[in-house]
């Protein structure tokens, strides 16, 4: 073949070659590598975040990973030394990563780019180099490039991305992904899913761009990390920063990718509660201030305080075996929505609760009470109570809530079911409306929108005892309470009527005497001596006969040497009897009484019944 000819071939193949750049160039505008951290030659050091890494002794850029002689055979001209395959890489791990996915080791492309990123060999070590310093990938801060061979804290590389593991992990199919995410050999999934090592025109090398708006083709909702991530409902998640503009970062605001300080869900909190206020929940973040109720002072759920190492699980077993507290065990933040008012209704969660699991089955909680069960039922509530404040020291004592509630009881607040009675001591407005309450109605903020402030709502704080919405007067023997306030009781009468219990409605009365008004406004006796506002469990000493009403004594109050088992019995309807250790002793056993009482105190009803 003559010269000639082969001039016309090589141009042929140069002008071939060239429409191919122009085609990828115009397709996807591909940036050189020569502008980017991947060039280590003495004219790079740039195109990153970073300070760059070069070497004066050499100008070439492809060989620090690439040979055209002597490569290491099978892998695509490599001039690099690999991680020997004895190296303990030590992968990330979750329940809720499918076992089916995991090759317990990495492989292919992601082991390549290990030969530079796990630290362990040095950067100009390749096919030919005649740099001496042995510099190793730097590292030091989060999302930082070195991985090392502890692999837990990054995103699961070198998995099998198929069908059946896709529908376990909400993931998009494998034939659906879009874009430029590939999966090696159509079902594996590397570090070259989501980075091009050639080129960084969106940073870090990623093949989409994720998060940041000076960079082309941006687009909110962090569109990378969706190409394969689709949790159940965050198409109208709070959170999708979709549908809320004031988080750009999408799922970076809450994640890391790499190097995270959270390693479970790679969380960008050392604890699952400081990812929360790190960006939004912490006053000045937008969302609502979450942290500032849990702080200091406030009367609180524990939340980040947990005993025997515990912590939530999105497979844990429920109710839960050990105590933890974290904003997820009531939280579902890829579900989490702006309440409305058509998902408000007791005792239907409502939105901030929307997608929380409520058993091992995975089972998403329908009503508010199911998630408060996940740790206040069960035969480890017990763990779940008196962490921070003591408990009440009740006759019959029991921190099973799904217990105290259950609808066969002799009384219940009505949060499980509809209540059984007329409703007369409610107040007016409330007595046709007010069939099924919320725990939080009465476990809530006392700054939040429900209590009349401007807070957020929900059991996380309050400046009340037990995280009570309104006061609930707790006196002791010998305090300074010396009257009675209307606003002790604020709690209550949040619903019921004052007049109803301390005036005209109680069947509570001794020879037209009301002894509510006798015991409370009186003796400044607190209703808790007396009454179990969420329930008596029949399950463990309750019956219709002796505990209706809600009568459950208080120890402190009502015990002493002369009644150790205090009683209330119905004798019929508006009848029925105490028997007391303060009503044993002459002159009360409370320092705060101020007037004896009977041994035995009996009530009769008005002249008209009334429901109780």
């Amino acid at each position: 073949m003559s010269a000639p000819t082969l001039t016309r071939m090589g141009r042929c193949l140069i002008t071939a070659a060239l429409a191919a750049c122009i085609a990828v160039t115009q397709a996807h505008a591909k940036l050189s590598v020569l502008s980017s951290p991947h060039n280590l030659s003495a004219s790079g050091g740039k195109g990153g975040s970073r300070p760059g890494v070069s070497f004066s002794e050499e100008n070439r850029v492809c060989v620090f990973c690439h040979v055209p002689h002597q490569a290491t055979p099978g892998l695509p001209l490599w001039s690099r030394p690999l991680p020997p395959e004895a190296t303990d890489y030590k992968l990330y791990q979750s329940s809720t990563l499918s076992a089916a996915a995991v090759t317990g080791k990495p492989t292919g492309a992601s082991r390549l780019c290990l030969s530079c990123h796990d630290g362990t060999i040095a950067l100009g070590q390749f096919v030919g180099s005649g740099i001496t310093t042995a510099v190793t990938m730097p590292g030091g801060a989060t999302d930082n490039p070195n991985l090392t061979i502890n692999l837990t804290d990054d995103h699961p590389i070198s998995i099998q991305y198929t069908e059946a593991v896709a529908q376990q992990s909400q993931l998009v199919s494998p034939s659906a992904l879009q874009g430029r995410v590939r999966l090696e050999g159509g079902a594996v999934l590397q570090c070259t899913s989501c980075h091009d090592p050639h080129d960084n025109q969106f940073g870090n090398f990623l093949v989409i761009n994720n998060t940041d708006p000076a960079l082309p083709n941006y687009q909110p909702g962090s569109p990378l990390c969706t190409a394969c991530h689709r949790p159940l409902g965050w198409d109208t998640a709070a959170h999708n920063p979709v549908r809320t503009p004031t988080l750009p970062n999408g799922c970076v605001t809450c994640h890391v990718v790499h190097n995270a300080p959270g390693p479970v869900r790679l969380l960008r909190g050392a604890k699952l509660e400081d990812t929360c206020y790190l960006s939004c929940h912490n006053g000045t973040g937008g969302g609502a201030d979450i942290k500032s109720l849990l702080g200091v002072g406030m009367h609180r759920h524990p939340v980040g305080e947990g005993g025997g190492g515990a912590g939530h699980d999105e497979k844990e077993s429920l109710p839960a075996v050990e105590h933890h507290v974290q904003c997820v065990d009531c939280h579902n933040p890829h579900q989490a929505m702006v309440e409305t008012t058509s998902l408000s209704l007791p005792p239907l969660v409502n939105g901030t609760l929307k997608g929380v699991v409520k058993d091992s089955l995975g089972a998403k909680a329908d009503y508010e009470y199911e998630i408060c069960f996940k740790c206040h039922s069960g035969a480890n509530s017990y763990k779940f109570s008196g962490v921070l404040e003591a408990k009440p020291n009740r006759i019959i004592a029991e921190q099973n809530q799904s217990f105290r509630f259950d609808i066969l009881n002799p009384s219940f607040h009505p949060v499980v079911a509809d209540r059984k009675t007329s409703g007369a001591s409610l107040l007016v407005e409330l007595q046709s409306s007010m069939k099924r309450i919320y725990c939080s109605d009465c476990h809530s903020n006392s700054l939040g929108t429900k209590a009349g402030g401007s807070g957020p709502d929900g059991p996380h704080g309050s400046q009340y005892p037990h995280i009570l919405i309104g006061q609930y007067d707790m006196p002791v023997a010998g305090s300074a309470t010396t009257s009675y306030n209307k606003s002790q009781y604020a709690l209550c009468f949040r619903c019921h009527s004052e007049d109803y219990v301390m005036v005209t409605g109680t069947a509570f009365n001794d020879a037209g005497v009301n002894e509510h008004a006798t015991h409370v406004r009186d003796r400044l006796i607190p209703c808790f001596a007396c009454h179990d506002p969420h329930g008596v469990p029949w399950k463990l000493g309750g019956t219709a006969t002796n505990n209706a009403h809600l009568v459950n004594f208080d120890k402190d109050y009502t015990v002493g040497a002369q009644v150790t088992t205090p009683v209330y019995v119905t004798n019929s309807p508006g009848s029925g009897s105490c028997t007391v250790n303060c009503h044993a002793v002459a002159g009360n056993t409370h320092s705060y009484a101020k007037s004896a009482a009977k041994s035995l105190l009996r009530f009769r009803p008005a002249a008209v019944p009334k429901s109780r």
